[in-house]
C-alpha cells in the first residue's frame, strides 16, 4: 500500500499537464499512487493523461463519461479511490518542488492528532513567472508574522481565528489532508462552486490540528480561468461564505464575536463585487437578499456602495488614461499598508 495517494483532478488544462504531472513524478519521496481524473476535457488533455498513464504502473487514469459540474465532486472521486492513509489533490494546473512530499509528509506521519499539512506557496502566472510569495498575502491580511515558522496549530483555534475572516491555505495542491479526516468530514461539498475547499478544511479543523511548512514548496497558478477569477462575477460565493461562518459559530465555541466582525469585513468585499457582477433577474433578488444581511452588520452600507461605484468609474478612466500605477502610487503614499498592491 503507498504512502500516499496523489489526485490529479482535470478540466481543460492541457497547457499545464505536463508540467504537473512531472513535478509529482519527480518527487524525491517516491512511495505514491497517482490517480489521474478528467472530467470530460474538451482540450487535449485527454491524449496526455492516457500518455502517462501508460508509462508507469502507479498511475491509473479514470476519466468521467458526464461532466460532474463540480470540482469537488471529482475530489470525492478521487478520495474514494486512494488506497494510501494520505491524500495530495494535486490541481492540474500547479506544479510543486522536488521536496514537497519529503518535507510536508512527515508533519502529518509524526502529528496523529493533525489533519491537514500545508507549505508557503508562490502564486505565479499563466506563464509560470511569479507574482508574489503568499506569505505577502498571509501578513496583509492577518497582520501577522505567524507563517514564517513551521507550527502545529489548534484547529478550533484556527477556526475562530484564521478561517472566519479568510482561508490561509491559498489551495489544495500545497497540502497534504489525512484520508480519515476528509472522511469524517462528510468529503467536499458539491453544491459548493467556489469555496468548497475552504468549507472543507473548516470541517477538518473543527476536529484537528493544522500543521505547516514554511518552506515555499508549491507554485500556485493565478489566471483567468481559475475558480478564484471568477469569484468576483457571483453573487454565490457570499451565500457560500455566510454558510462556513455559520457552520462555525455552531461548531466552534466562543467564536460569536468573531464571527460578527468577519461577516462585517464580507459585506465590504461583497459592496466592491458588485460593478463586476453578471446581472440577471436572479442576481437582482439574491444581492438584495444579501444587502439586508450584510446591512446588519455593516453600518451605512448603501454609502460604501455608492463610493464603490464612484471608484469603479474612476478608476475605468485612469486605465484609459494609462494612470492606474501613478494613481496606486500616490494611494500608497497617502495610505500606506493600507492597500495591497499585488
Amino acid at each position: 500500500m503507498p504512502r500516499v495517494s496523489v489526485i490529479i483532478p482535470n478540466y481543460n488544462h492541457a497547457p499545464f499537464l505536463r508540467e504537473r504531472i512531472d513535478s509529482v513524478l519527480n518527487q524525491t519521496f517516491q512511495d505514491f499512487e497517482l490517480i489521474l481524473l478528467d472530467d470530460c476535457s474538451t482540450d487535449d488533455s485527454l491524449s496526455i493523461l492516457k500518455e502517462y498513464a501508460a508509462k508507469d504502473p502507479r498511475i491509473s487514469l479514470h476519466p468521467n463519461t458526464q461532466n460532474s459540474g463540480s470540482p469537488f465532486a471529482q475530489w470525492n472521486k478521487g478520495v474514494g479511490m486512494a488506497n494510501a492513509d494520505i491524500i495530495w489533490i494535486a490541481e492540474s494546473d500547479d506544479s510543486c518542488l522536488p521536496h514537497f512530499l519529503e518535507k510536508v509528509l512527515p508533519v502529518l506521519e509524526n502529528n496523529a492528532e493533525a489533519g491537514i499539512a500545508y507549505c508557503q506557496s508562490d502564486l505565479v502566472d499563466e506563464e509560470g513567472r511569479l507574482i508574489n510569495n503568499y506569505l505577502e498575502n498571509l501578513e496583509f491580511i492577518y497582520h501577522s508574522e505567524h507563517w514564517r515558522s513551521n507550527f502545529i496549530q489548534n484547529g478550533e483555534w484556527v477556526c475562530r481565528e484564521w478561517m472566519l475572516f479568510h482561508n490561509p491555505i491559498p489551495n489544495a495542491s500545497g497540502c497534504l489532508i489525512r484520508k480519515k479526516a476528509y472522511q469524517q468530514a462528510g468529503g467536499a461539498d458539491p453544491a459548493m462552486r467556489l469555496n468548497g475547499d475552504w468549507f472543507l478544511y473548516t470541517k477538518i479543523l473543527s476536529q484537528w490540528k493544522l500543521g505547516f511548512v514554511a518552506e515555499t514548496l508549491n507554485h500556485f497558478r493565478v489566471h483567468q480561468h481559475t475558480q478564484r477569477a471568477r469569484t468576483r462575477t457571483t453573487y454565490k460565493v457570499y451565500d457560500e461564505i455566510i454558510e462556513i461562518n455559520r457552520y462555525i459559530v455552531q461548531n466552534i465555541p466562543g467564536s460569536e464575536k468573531n464571527a460578527a466582525e468577519a461577516l462585517k469585513r464580507v459585506a465590504g468585499w461583497w459592496a466592491g463585487s458588485l460593478p463586476y457582477q453578471k446581472w440577471n433577474r436572479q442576481s437582482w433578488k439574491a444581492n438584495l437578499r444579501l444587502y439586508r444581511t450584510f446591512n446588519t452588520y455593516k453600518s451605512r452600507l448603501i454609502l460604501g456602495i455608492v463610493y464603490i461605484f464612484a471608484f469603479v468609474s474612476i478608476r475605468k478612466v485612469l486605465k484609459t488614461l494609462g494612470l492606474i500605477k501613478a494613481a496606486k502610487k500616490v494611494r500608497g503614499t497617502l495610505f500606506p499598508g493600507k492597500y495591497f498592491n499585488n
